[in-house]
C-alpha cells in the first residue's frame, strides 16, 4: 500500500485530519496509525454488543 492509500484509508475512520497534515508522515507512521484506528474500530463494534437493553416502560394505570 502506498502512502496515498494510506492517506486514504486513514480519512475513511477520522475525516477531520488533512491530507496535508498526513502528508509528512512516512508510510511506517502512517501503517501504524491505520492499525490503531482499525483495532480502535474493531474493539468499540465488539463492545457495542454487549450492551445490555433496557426494558420497554409499559404504562401502568
Amino acid at each position: 500500500m502506498n502512502k496515498r492509500q494510506l492517506i486514504d484509508d486513514i480519512r475513511r475512520f477520522n475525516t477531520t485530519v488533512e491530507p496535508s497534515f498526513l502528508a509528512q508522515f512516512d508510510e511506517e507512521s502512517l501503517k501504524q496509525y491505520l492499525q490503531h484506528l482499525q483495532s480502535a474500530q474493531e474493539k468499540r463494534i465488539r463492545i457495542a454488543g454487549w450492551v445490555r437493553r433496557q426494558p420497554k416502560l409499559r404504562l401502568v394505570s
